[in-house]
């Protein structure tokens, strides 16, 4: 089956969750309406025989996980050989303390909080085998330099330096406990270039197969930031062969979907031709399972606001048990996923409750079913904003978009990048997706 997504273009990880990942080892309920056609492993979209549709690149955190635990799920029973899995290592959880270690507390002292990290040796050894055994690329354990922003995060006291040097600590025992299962991706975080400079002054050493940065600095401050980074690392030799993928960090928009193909042909042409980019969020998954939203296909057009996802609710209503009314005609956009041509909404709807019409007719297989449906209008949405934007130069790609392209090859292109950089900085930092 072909794939969503041209090897040309930065690649989109959906983040799969634990539910997602859980409910395809598990039968339809007897007697719960279901599409004919469809087994519950169709909605394994990273499989390449699927039958909805093919996207072989996903992400999976060990975040979602009871430390010490051997989940048992689609995602851990995978060959290695299906799809390409890239594992986040819980900075997120690590940060605001829910990573299940009992004795990181909020706000606590940062001497304690820094102690309590040190000693939390088998959290360390289980993550790192982990993903040594399931993934084929995976974050670097951090403890993220936005924690003193968060005041439920148990490192909220803590220095930038502090949490620099738990970080290179974290580096140490990759290092050390290793086995070459996986392609480790050095993690750059940062909330401006002297931070973040800062940082990779720090971790640099560190030898793996790329590196991931938090998109905090590009959200924050503008792509002119993040490209600023992103050259001093290229000059410094970081994107050299060997150093083959380069991460974007929970972002997922159509906008910083061409900006990451753009800075992704940048530097191939300029470090490494086999560089790839990836960007992740956890978005589909969210608005289905959390939300009750399916995502429609945008109509990209000139406008800047035509750009942005849209989202409608799941219908949902007792009228609807076993309705064969199509899923599809109950949506705004006429270009659906293939999952939404197989439903009805007797497929969503299933809760009776003993005849009380109840404000939510759907179960946790509803919202799978709406997850698969939303993870599609996410790739698609990407590849059409990309193909417009390099394959086809439309002018239904906003020109402010266009701009800030040519601006960024500009840079790439220029002898003198900084000076570049200057001239177009108004532009650049402008964007924020």
């Amino acid at each position: 089956m072909k794939k969503m997504m041209s090897d040309n273009y930065a690649v989109y990880l959906p983040a799969v969750n634990a539910g997602y990942a859980s409910i395809m080892t598990k039968p339809v309920p007897v007697g719960r309406p279901f599409p004919n056609t469809l087994k519950l492993d169709d909605l394994m979209f990273w499989k390449g025989n699927n039958k909805l549709f093919y996207h072989p690149h996903f992400l999976n955190s060990v975040g979602l996980y009871e430390i010490g635990s051997t989940p048992d799920n689609a995602i851990t029973r995978r060959g290695r050989t299906d799809g390409t899995l890239f594992g986040d290592s819980g900075g997120f959880q690590i940060g605001f303390g829910t990573i299940g270690l009992k004795t990181l507390q909020p706000a606590m002292e940062a001497e304690a909080a820094c102690l309590a990290w040190r000693e939390a040796y088998e959290l360390k050894q289980w993550i790192v085998g982990f993903l040594e055994t399931y993934t084929n690329y995976a974050m670097t354990i951090d403890v993220p330099l936005w924690t003193p922003t968060k005041p439920a995060s148990p490192f909220y006291k803590c220095t930038p330096e502090q949490l620099t040097d738990l970080t290179v600590e974290n580096l140490q025992f990759i290092d050390s406990h290793r086995k070459g299962q996986t392609k480790w991706l050095n993690i750059i975080q940062g909330v401006d270039v002297p931070n973040a400079k800062k940082w990779w002054d720090a971790v640099k050493w560190f030898k793996g197969s790329g590196y991931s940065i938090s998109s905090i600095i590009g959200r924050q401050n503008g792509v002119g930031t993040l490209l600023e980074l992103l050259l001093i690392m290229r000059d410094e030799k970081a994107f050299d062969a060997g150093n083959d993928w380069l991460h974007l960090l929970g972002i997922s928009t159509a906008p910083w979907a061409i900006m990451f193909t753009a800075i992704q042909k940048g530097l191939q042409a300029s470090a490494n031709p086999n560089l790839r980019i990836s960007y992740d969020s956890a978005s589909p998954f969210l608005e289905a399972g959390k939300w009750d939203l399916m995502t429609i296909l945008p109509d990209l057009n000139g406008n800047v606001d035509s750009w942005i996802m849209q989202k409608e609710s799941i219908p949902q209503c007792r009228s609807f048990l076993n309705s064969p009314i199509p899923l599809a005609s109950m949506l705004s956009s006429a270009a659906v996923s293939p999952i939404a041509k197989k439903l009805t909404l007797g497929h969503l709807n299933v809760n009776d409750d003993d005849g009380i019409d109840t404000r939510r007719q759907l179960d946790t297989l509803s919202s799978m079913l709406i997850t698969n449906h939303n993870v599609w209008t996410y790739l698609e949405t990407f590849r059409q904003a990309n193909e417009l934007a390099f394959e086809l130069k439309s002018n239904r790609v906003p020109s402010v978009y266009k701009e800030v392209i040519d601006a960024i090859d500009y840079v790439f292109n220029a002898e003198n990048w900084a000076s570049a950089l200057m001239q177009e900085r108004a532009l650049l930092d402008n964007f924020k997706g």
